[in-house]
């Protein structure tokens, strides 16, 4: 029983301190993946709103386009009744009539130059965004990849730490159990050499020995001068 409640004592005291090194780093790797999960949602909508960014400043160089056509349109439809009106009153398409004309033509190419500008600024801007939205989200995704690498080097680590201690556990109850047969086999050659130089080596002086001794062995008489 006093074997059995070492081995039992030792490797149970290995196995919890084990186990509880390992639940802390269990502990560590489930809010490692957590926070992964976190950064993944992070990345997903930052995704989306790059997305959307992206969708608008397209819409918005449509629109501007379209705008900017339009009004075009409705300048140059203006400078062809100015040339009617022009043609109506008998004057020729020269001197201030022309140069009112051409003058009016370049005001509309500039002006459809400067909102196109316009138009195209607020698109760069968007895009600006959705550029910004996709930085953030590669870098979530790229957190959740480290926060998964560390989760699962946490699992490992717990790993090892447990089977560290059943290790350490193992070694120390053989190393005991070595001490302990050691010291038992030394007392027991103590105890023999004792009784044996008592009885065999110090002239019979053990009474208990002294009479087998004699029990078992028979009085003879040793004449080493004939043969």
């Amino acid at each position: 029983m006093g074997l059995v409640g070492a081995i039992v004592g030792t490797l149970g005291t290995a196995f919890l301190a084990g186990r509880a090194q390992q639940q802390q780093y269990e502990a560590a790797a489930a809010q490692a993946r957590t926070n992964a999960q976190l950064q993944a949602q992070e990345a997903e909508v930052a995704q989306q709103n790059a997305l959307k960014a992206n969708k608008q400043a397209e819409e918005t160089a449509r629109v501007n386009a379209q705008n900017v056509e339009d009004e075009r349109r409705r300048q140059l439809l203006y400078i062809n009744k100015q040339n009617a009106n022009i043609g109506k009153s008998g004057l020729t398409r020269t001197g201030s009539a022309a140069a009112l004309v051409e003058q009016s033509r370049d005001e509309i190419d500039y002006e459809t130059a400067k909102n196109l500008s316009n138009g195209q600024q607020e698109v760069y801007k968007l895009f600006g965004v959705g550029t910004d939205y996709a930085n953030q989200s590669n870098k979530h995704k790229w957190n959740e990849s480290m926060l998964y690498k560390n989760a699962r080097d946490y699992e490992a680590a717990g790993n090892r730490a447990f089977w560290s201690n059943m290790l350490g556990g193992v070694f120390s109850l053989a190393g005991n159990l070595y001490s302990s047969k050691s010291s038992a086999a030394m007392q027991a050659n103590d105890g023999i050499g004792t009784t044996v130089g008592g009885s065999l080596y110090q002239g019979g002086t053990n009474s208990v020995a002294g009479n087998i001794l004699g029990a078992t062995s028979p009085s003879r008489t040793w004449n080493f001068g004939k043969r």
